[in-house]
């Protein structure tokens, strides 16, 4: 389940045009490496939690190994992972130099087939927005009954889902 709440944004080259409602993909939590190989455990697996959490940690050491030897690295379904540079150009290639000119290594996915049209199986939620969800949480600590929601600076938007 895909859950979203609905933010109203600008056109940043367009000042003038009125804002739009855009739907924004909201997580439900964090899966950190441990809980993914959990996850991947339950499904069937001959491994362990702790094989696959170690296979997991080994893949990322060994891809970001790979992709700084120059590699590209081809995970079937998955995809593929390879650098890009990202930094600020020199008046010639003679001035050109990395330490100077390069500021920031981006790790780029191209998507693997199974990840290529993923909306075919989405399933949408409409979900408070993380502003209204801290607010909720703050007033039930303190005992409130009611949450003022509405913010005339904020730019996000709580609506009904269409019936």
């Amino acid at each position: 389940m895909v859950n979203y709440s609905i933010a109203m944004r600008g056109n940043p080259q367009d000042k003038e045009e009125d804002k739009k409602a855009y739907g924004v993909a909201q997580y439900t939590k964090v899966m950190d490496i441990e809980a993914f190989a959990e996850h991947i455990a339950t499904h069937g697996c001959v491994y362990s939690r702790a094989d696959i959490a170690s296979i997991l940690t080994m893949a990322v050491d060994c891809m970001r190994e790979q992709l700084l030897e120059g590699n590209k690295v081809q995970l079937g379904d998955m995809g593929a992972f390879y650098l890009s540079i990202n930094g600020k150009g020199a008046l010639t290639a003679k001035d050109y130099n990395p330490a100077i000119h390069v500021k920031k290594l981006n790790v780029n996915w191209e998507r693997g087939v199974r990840f290529t049209n993923l909306l075919d199986d989405a399933v949408f939620n409409l979900v408070a927005n993380r502003k209204a969800q801290k607010k909720l949480l703050k007033a039930i600590k303190a005992g409130e009954s009611t949450v003022e929601l509405t913010d005339p600076d904020s730019e996000e938007v709580e609506e009904e889902p269409n019936e």
